[in-house]
């Protein structure tokens, strides 16, 4: 009998979990080293599914890799927490920072003032403050020359699109990370940005096409507005709509960036579309918003193995 005929449950994953994670989001690691990984999981509490953790194999070589998904959820974890807040600064905004002493003569910043105006103007820096009780909060600060090598890096197109959210992602990483005492390896990660206005659009469940590639072309026929009941013959030619079009588009674009996540399987991509809505199903109202959510995943990614090949 095959070693994955004989999986076992490992903490809260059961044996159909661990075998979808062997042979997608941990598929170049060997054995020993996939059981490092999973029980590491475990015990940490961080779900691979909802990639809080990674499993990288370079070399040969393990890295087990938290996002800033999984730092800020062991944030959570940590006594005292009380949040972060990370804020954009503009153009056009009035703001002063300063720095003072706190009770044993370090050094700390705070925020004096934050005024903003519109128009804002273009994104200058950023700071993100993390709170927590019995502690003085914990302030970061970048300016935006500091991440513009990206805009002609790897990933240049997602952070042209999504240049503020993962501005924002990259500095509340790091604040996290000094107030709560959460030690990784990887740093330059982007930043979840708040999430995209609803399009003023009917709503429709689109999960199906999303997960199913190979039928979304007959299932956007089958959700079509039914036609005017006259006697008119139907045109042979079935032309799509523009909006119908883009949705095909966008839906194209997310199953890309399943796969680039290591979501090949309908389960997997379903389980990950519910974690990320909250129990939702995917609809045209808030593709969008996952379209962000994996595009800035995909991101984070690819940082932890470019970081990986400097310290080859």
């Amino acid at each position: 009998m095959s070693k994955d005929t004989q999986l076992q449950a490992i903490g809260e994953f059961s044996p159909a979990d661990i075998d979808t994670m062997r042979h997608t989001l941990a598929k170049d690691a060997n054995p020993e080293q996939f059981n490092l990984f999973i029980r590491t999981a475990a015990a940490s509490g961080l779900n691979p599914f909802l990639n809080h953790i990674y499993c990288i194999v370079y070399g040969g070589k393990l890295s087990i890799q938290i996002s800033v998904e999984g730092i800020v959820y062991l944030a959570k974890r940590v006594e005292g927490y009380q949040g972060i807040d990370t804020q954009l600064v503009h153009d056009n905004d009035i703001f002063k920072a300063k720095k003072t002493k706190d009770e044993d003569g370090r050094d700390v910043w705070e925020i004096v003032d934050h005024e903003i105006q519109f128009p804002r103007g273009k994104v200058i820096g950023c700071y993100s403050i993390a709170y927590r009780t019995g502690f003085r909060p914990v302030t970061e600060f970048m300016e935006v020359d500091e991440v513009q090598h990206h805009l002609t890096g790897n990933n240049a197109g997602n952070w042209k699109k999504y240049f503020n959210d993962f501005f924002k992602k990259t500095v509340t990483k790091r604040a996290a990370k000094r107030q709560f005492g959460i030690e990784v390896s990887e740093d330059e990660a982007p930043a979840n940005g708040p999430e995209l206005p609803q399009q003023q659009t009917e709503r429709r469940d689109i999960t199906n096409e999303a997960t199913t590639s190979e039928s979304k072309s007959r299932q956007q026929r089958q959700q079509a507005p039914a036609a005017a009941t006259d006697s008119s013959p139907a045109p042979i030619d079935d032309e799509p709509n523009a909006a119908d079009l883009e949705l095909k588009r966008k839906t194209a674009e997310l199953n890309a960036n399943f796969l680039k996540l290591g979501k090949p399987t309908k389960s997997a991509r379903e389980e990950y579309i519910k974690g990320k809505l909250n129990g939702a199903g995917l609809t045209d109202k808030n593709i969008d918003q996952l379209l962000r959510i994996t595009a800035l995943e995909i991101q984070e990614q690819e940082e932890i193995e470019n970081a990986i090949e400097d310290l080859k």
